[in-house]
């Protein structure tokens, strides 16, 4: 940081102290500048578990990155009304904030798929809501980047020595940069064994498939976990780079807490708002890739074809709609599905645009689509319940919103499908299929094995085998 960077944060710092001492209380300063050009994923992957949290987010193919550090301030509230109440914490938070320079803050961080279901002992570093006002973080948006830098300024504080303190932080950060070895997958990875847990998952969409066709439901979404253990600690950059690389118009993400680190490439956005204008997409509907452009034209086709698929699409499009009228002053959405072509998957997808009411905040969107059925199911609380009693598994943040919101009232936030928990040196994949009358168990199983590979394969280092079993021993990925 050179001089004049460094004090123009000291004046920002000053400014604030002496609001602070007016109110009589400590002042949230955000002090942002220009940087110079690095590259956000490599950033993280330097200084990962320097500052006790860290964050990546890429969405647009890498238009848009963030790479966060350390912690200024945590909302967090209770689990009734998480979303309202973080919407509050995150005006009250901006009301005693002192901004300086050309971006505003940023919130990132993401919730649990379901509060009411019991946290494991793997989740444990991950709160039910979770959005983080980074100490440090480095913003890109196309060829601009910007460090943002954040601190609670006390009456009568020392900024000088405050401004000094996050200087070496910055310093730190910088140095890990350019000088910290680049890290390698380990090579031995191999999944726990669970002889029975193909025939288990198996039986439980049975008996799901039992309650539609009685009327009960009309889909639900069931997920499982697979838990692959490396020979050694598996770094999150690698891993990220390899996803990143093989699914270049996924989001990108990745939220560390300590040794654990939630990350993944999500094809599904949740909601995006960008002055007012909301988009989001329907995604429901999955079939493998072709080995060749003729096979998977045709694999496409029939995707398109399929009345079960279609079927299942639509539901996700109509509550779509439900879900966002309230919300929209006008609501665009496309006739007909399209393909979403992934590496080893084809979804079919539907776009949604719409213009958002005056007064009507990012989160209470989130809060409005979340569960979507293609993460939840049909109807919403009695498809929740029956993946509360029969499912077994704490999602955690699995097929949650994750994403970020600044000051200015825009944000995005992804459905976290494609994803692990990384812990030391295992690896938590986490896979669901959509439910209906017409599933099949063993055709749904497969469909997981598909989505699984997503991560197993970016677990591979580039001269590792080519089979990582994530299946219970019936597909070889």
């Amino acid at each position: 940081m050179n001089e004049s960077c460094l004090s123009g944060l000291t004046r920002a710092l000053q400014q604030g102290e002496a609001r602070a001492r007016r109110e009589g209380r400590a002042v949230l300063v955000v002090f942002s500048l220009a940087a110079e050009r690095l590259q956000p994923l490599r950033l993280f992957a330097a200084n990962r578990q320097m500052f006790g949290q860290s964050l990546f987010w890429s969405s647009d193919q890498g238009a848009l990155a963030l790479a966060g550090f350390g912690c200024t301030e945590e909302i967090s509230p209770p689990s009734a009304e998480r979303f309202g109440a973080s919407t509050r914490a995150w005006r009250q938070l901006l009301e005693r904030a002192h901004q300086v320079g050309p971006r505003q803050a940023y919130l990132c961080g993401g919730f649990s798929f379901d509060p009411q279901v019991p946290r494991s002992a793997q989740w444990q570093s991950f709160a039910s809501t979770s959005l983080v006002l980074p100490r440090l973080l480095l913003l890109s948006e196309g060829e601009q980047q910007h460090w943002l830098f954040s601190l609670w300024v006390e009456p009568g504080a020392d900024v000088v020595q405050c401004a000094a303190a996050l200087e070496a932080e910055w310093s730190l950060l910088q140095a890990r940069y350019h000088h910290a070895p680049a890290a390698q997958l380990p090579a031995g990875i191999e999944a726990e064994a669970d002889p029975q847990a193909a025939e288990r998952w198996q039986d439980c969409v049975a008996r799901a498939i039992g309650r539609i066709q009685g009327g009960e439901l009309s889909k639900v979404v069931l997920a499982r976990e697979v838990c692959l253990q490396a020979s050694r600690s598996i770094p999150c950059g690698p891993l990220l780079e390899n996803l990143g690389a093989a699914y270049p118009q996924a989001f990108l993400f990745a939220f560390s807490r300590g040794d654990s680190c939630f990350l993944g490439a999500t094809p599904e956005r949740l909601v995006r708002v960008a002055r007012g204008t909301l988009s989001t997409v329907a995604l429901a509907g999955t079939c493998a890739r072709g080995l060749h452009e003729q096979q998977d034209a045709e694999l496409g086709q029939a995707l398109l074809d399929s009345a079960k698929d279609r079927h299942e699409h639509a539901l996700v499009v109509q509550t779509l709609r439900e879900s966002l009228q309230p919300y929209c002053a006008m609501l665009e959405i496309a006739p007909q599905p399209q393909l979403h072509r992934l590496a080893h998957v084809q979804h079919l997808l539907t776009p949604v645009l719409g213009r958002l009411r005056p007064q009507v905040e990012l989160l209470q969107v989130v809060d409005a689509l979340h569960p979507t059925p293609a993460v939840g199911g049909l109807p919403r609380g009695e498809a929740l319940g029956y993946i509360r009693e029969h499912e077994q598994l704490d999602r955690g943040w699995y097929a949650a919103p994750v994403g970020w919101l600044n000051a200015e009232g825009d944000g995005e936030f992804a459905v976290a499908l494609r994803s692990a928990l990384i812990r030391g040196n295992r690896a938590h994949l986490f896979a669901g299929c959509g439910i209906v009358g017409e599933s099949d168990p063993a055709s749904e199983y497969q469909e997981t094995c598909l989505k699984l590979r997503t991560i197993s394969e970016a677990l591979r280092p580039p001269t590792a085998s080519p089979s990582v079993a994530v299946s219970g021993g019936q597909s070889a990925l």
